[in-house]
């Protein structure tokens, strides 16, 4: 009896814990970006302490990655959750305390987001599968609103606290560790309810190397395809507005308008393309979208930048939910979606981290934005080309006589 009950409360909790991760993982970062100016000053941090300071978490994004099939085997998913959540909160709260904390903190954050993005498939694959698409979809849009809040309120809130830099940096704790605090209450319910689950020992025998799973590299193209843009913008889209003619004012109000304007899409999107047996049709609506706003950045005119940043706001949200519902359908079983995210993720950041870094070699070297955006347009055609083959229904298993659930 206690068995069922945990099973029964087991969706609900782990649904809970889905949104406490999606409303962590990006506003340690979009508040540093957003008080990077007074972080310098504070810190002592000179032009290239800032650079790797805001450089560091994406770089952890690949590094840490594989770390979480190892983690998932020896603790289970929802137990390594919670151990990263108070590791993130943590972090955050030693933040504050100086320069060498500052950069201490920020590669545990780095890697404790990167951990939890990898871990969060499997538990929505675990606990959501059924309703895989619309969990999908409610982590990417918990996500965005997560990446909002730090860009627009940062500034805000260290007006309000009276320009003291360290205090405005560690409030954005707070939420992480009320997230930390629910991934401890909840983690022994969402473990029985993972035990009570009979593992499929005998697939997973077979199924052999990761690397070569049905759609593991078409869903790694899309995974690093969407990635590289939306870092690249994160990184260069108040820099290239600016140098087309937009007030650096407004131009700073793009990136927080970019997520805001995206929070839609990353909820409906994952919903609706897990409706179909495939999801080509979505992928090229939004790999058709990407590609229009950065052609609109690029030739419009400056004044219609709003539109075309929301066109991209909604085009990379959907795409990153996307991406993480190809995650939870597209692994080989349950047991296996941990590692199927680490090659998706840990190869994805590392290939996106190659796109801010190249479109500051370009526009150091003099080149204009018109081609570097062009190059992302060809970004998102392969995005569309990896998304096409990742969007196909899985091959029929090899194993006939397993019966469906």
């Amino acid at each position: 009896m206690a068995e069922r009950r945990a099973g029964l409360g087991a969706p609900l909790a782990a649904g809970a814990l889905v949104v406490g991760i999606g409303l962590s993982v990006r506003s340690p970062i979009t508040s540093v970006s957003a008080l990077l100016p007074e972080l310098e000053r504070t810190f002592h941090l000179g032009p290239s302490g800032a650079a790797w300071l805001s450089t560091t978490p994406v770089l952890l994004f690949g590094l840490a990655a594989p770390l979480a099939p190892p983690l998932a085997r020896r603790l289970g998913a929802d137990r390594a959750a919670a151990l990263l959540l108070c590791a993130l909160a943590l972090a955050m709260l030693l933040r504050p305390l100086g320069a060498v904390p500052l950069f201490v903190g920020t590669v545990v954050v780095g890697a404790a987001i990167s951990l939890l993005g990898i871990l969060t498939p499997q538990l929505v694959r675990t606990h959501l599968g059924r309703r895989h698409g619309v969990w999908s979809g409610v982590y990417t849009a918990a996500f965005g609103a997560s990446a909002a809040l730090g860009a627009s309120l940062a500034v805000p809130v260290l007006g309000a606290l009276g320009g003291r830099v360290p205090l405005a940096l560690g409030v954005w704790a707070l939420p992480i560790v009320a997230a930390a605090v629910l991934a401890c209450a909840v983690m022994a319910r969402l473990v029985r309810a993972a035990e009570s689950v009979p593992a499929p020992a005998a697939v997973v025998e077979h199924e052999g190397s990761i690397l070569r799973a049905p759609r593991m590299w078409s869903v790694t193209g899309f995974f690093a395809s969407q990635a590289l843009i939306y870092f690249a913008l994160t990184a260069w889209l108040p820099t290239l507005a600016v140098d087309r003619g937009l007030a650096p004012a407004q131009a700073g109000l793009l990136l927080a308008w970019m997520s805001i304007a995206g929070i839609p899409a990353a909820l409906l999107a994952p919903t609706i393309a897990a409706g179909f047996r495939t999801q080509t049709g979505v992928i090229a609506v939004v790999s058709a979208c990407s590609a229009l706003g950065l052609a609109g950045l690029a030739f419009a005119p400056i004044a219609l930048a709003p539109l075309f940043v929301a066109v991209l706001g909604i085009a990379q949200s959907a795409a990153f939910g996307l991406a993480v519902g190809l995650i939870v359908a597209r692994a080989p079983s349950t047991a296996r979606t941990s590692a199927f995210s680490a090659v998706a993720q840990g190869v994805g950041y590392a290939v996106a981290a190659l796109g801010p870094l190249a479109l500051g070699i370009l526009s150091s070297a003099g080149v204009p934005w018109t081609p570097i955006l062009a190059g992302l347009v060809a970004v998102a055609a392969a995005q569309l080309g990896f998304g096409l083959v990742a969007g196909r229904p899985l091959p029929h298993p090899a194993h006939p006589r397993r019966s469906a659930p």
